[in-house]
């Protein structure tokens, strides 16, 4: 996360001044989606809820009525801080000893699925593009935490401007597919919380995403999905240090040292937050007002965040991504939904 407020803005004031109209449009566009959401046409199509519909309706208005300039610094507050605070909002909802529960389960499994899809990512681009730096850089974005990784990533191993842009294109077009489609699936088959809860902790890109499907889903799913999720976001620092070893082994200048620092600048540091709010709700500190109150203005954050989704995504920008890296993309992402649900329903069967 960026510094707040940003260079750009040189008080608290004028960064509020900034963000107010993207975000006064994100809020009202989340209001829209509760009241559709409520209403009898919608309530037959089972996958389809106030998650889906925010971030469609943030696809419409940023691709078909043109948004001035001055909406973009909301819409992207709204997409990134909105999250945040959704999360540790969250965090109130949940027991810490479940969070390691799952988490324990989680990391071993993204841990094996984020060294896969680098190498693999790696290997296949290097193939039909020529260039395993590029690989690397899409897998850290498939694998680990979708823009964020890549942003992270993109310095230490010095790729390429194209090179950065086809990445996100490619994990974008890979959360937009697996967002209206895994719900569907999930449903079809009957899958429970904690199955689909992984499959979305897994398998998009995005934590936002990740989190959308999630509640896409169901309540209890966006929460298994929020946990997995911060565990795989928890490993972006050792991916980021073990990446600049590697490229400096082979000579590459990387500009940074391998230091503590480091590990704690690129360490997420809402999973702290998280982990804060669930701690004080499993200590019995919080009442049960509290918890209540907490959990409804999550989910208004998350709804606020959905709506900046899609309003943040421009589909002929994305369109004009490098196709091949994003079939690549694609295709490492249904190799890991396979091995999620592969791994998820094997430890569901353990307990």
């Amino acid at each position: 996360m960026g510094k707040i407020p940003p260079q750009e803005n040189n008080n608290w004031t004028g960064y509020m001044k900034a963000v107010m109209p993207g975000f006064l449009l994100c809020l009202g566009l989340g209001s829209a989606a509760r009241l559709f959401d409520q209403a009898a046409v919608f309530e037959h199509i089972i996958f389809l809820n106030y998650v889906l519909i925010a971030i469609l309706l943030g696809l419409f208005v940023r691709n078909v009525i043109p948004l001035p300039e001055l909406f973009n610094p909301g819409i992207d507050f709204s997409a990134k801080i909105c999250l945040y605070i959704g999360i540790v909002l969250l965090g109130a909802r949940l027991n810490l000893l479940e969070i390691f529960s799952i988490g324990a389960s989680a990391l071993v499994m993204v841990s094996i699925s984020i060294t896969a899809c680098i190498l693999l990512c790696g290997f296949a681009v290097k193939k039909f593009e020529g260039s395993e730096r590029w690989g690397h850089l899409l897998g850290a974005g498939v694998g680990v935490c979708g823009i964020s990784a890549i942003i992270a990533l993109a310095p230490i191993i010095k790729v390429r401007e194209r090179e950065i842009f086809a990445a996100v294109g490619a994990v974008l077009l890979n959360d937009i597919i697996i967002l209206t489609v895994l719900p569907a699936i999930g449903h079809q088959f009957g899958w429970g919380d904690i199955l689909f809860g992984f499959m979305a902790g897994v398998v998009p890109s995005n934590t936002a995403q990740c989190i959308a499907i999630g509640y896409a889903y169901s309540d209890g799913a966006g929460a298994v999905a929020t946990v997995v999720k911060s565990a795989r976001n928890a490993l972006l620092p050792l991916v980021v240090l073990a990446m600049a070893y590697a490229y400096t082994k082979k000579g590459l200048p990387v500009g940074e040292k391998i230091s503590v620092k480091l590990l704690w600048t690129k360490f997420p540091k809402f999973i702290v937050g998280l982990l804060a709010a669930a701690l004080l709700n499993t200590s019995g500190m919080l009442t049960v007002e509290a918890v209540s109150i907490a959990g409804s203005l999550s989910s208004w954050f998350f709804v606020i965040c959905f709506a900046g989704i899609g309003a943040g995504i421009n589909i002929k920008e994305t369109g004009k991504q490098d196709l091949s890296v994003m079939a690549i993309g694609i295709g490492m992402a249904a190799i890991i939904g396979i091995y999620a649900f592969l791994y998820s329903s094997h430890i569901l069967l353990l307990q």
